[in-house]
């Protein structure tokens, strides 16, 4: 299998923690990108969608998204799955994460702005009306991590990444996480203590 991935996404960091927690280093060839947005990244060149991260299975197959290869790896490990199959468990886990993920979504766009285009090219009142919402999220998470403690599933361990993102990317967010939302911070710092495929993965240029 061939993963494409990049250092400082919060999708493939999640990948990756599933990668390490199953122990399938060996069987997965982990093809590192500098830049998503270059044209010339041997990425682009290879899968079709041209995104990350993506797995490409032995078969010659492609999985897209990181929930699905998330999945599809938690059936491969030998490991108890980070994804509950079924029950309050499974569907509470999901909904966990895709609070998460949709702050991710809210957030990229606009990191990509600030990243690749001037300011006066910025949509301000779109940047304004996402942030807005993240910081409700925000809220709204803090409750939703209070039934999980310190458990280590595709829920929360999405959860620690978004975090440890936000806070690598704060300079561009301008939207300090640690000041506003303490308990969102010491918490994932908790995690990445506990839980060592955490701490070897976080977000680094």
């Amino acid at each position: 299998m061939k993963l494409w991935y990049s250092t400082t996404s919060p999708f493939a960091r999640k990948v990756s923690v599933v990668i390490k927690h199953h122990q399938l280093e060996q069987q997965i060839e982990m093809c590192s990108i500098s830049s998503s947005f270059d044209p010339n990244s041997p990425h682009n060149q290879d899968n079709p969608l041209g995104r990350i991260p993506v797995l490409q299975r032995n078969c010659g197959r492609w999985l897209f998204g990181s929930l699905l290869i998330a999945e599809y790896l938690d059936q491969k490990g030998a490991k108890a799955p980070l994804t509950p199959k079924e029950g309050k468990a499974r569907w509470n886990t999901l909904a966990l994460h895709n609070l998460v993920d949709g702050i991710l979504e809210n957030t990229l766009p606009m990191i990509a702005e600030k990243m690749l285009r001037p300011e006066e090219e910025w949509w301000i009142n779109r940047h304004k009306q996402l942030m807005d919402r993240n910081i409700k999220s925000f809220t709204q998470l803090e409750c939703s991590l209070e039934e999980f403690g310190f458990e280590l599933n595709i829920g929360t361990l999405t959860a620690v990444c978004m975090i440890d993102w936000w806070q690598f990317r704060m300079e561009k967010l301008g939207y300090d996480l640690a000041k506003n939302h303490p308990k969102l911070t010491a918490w994932a710092s908790e995690m990445n203590a506990m839980h060592t495929v955490l701490a070897e993965t976080k977000p680094a240029l």
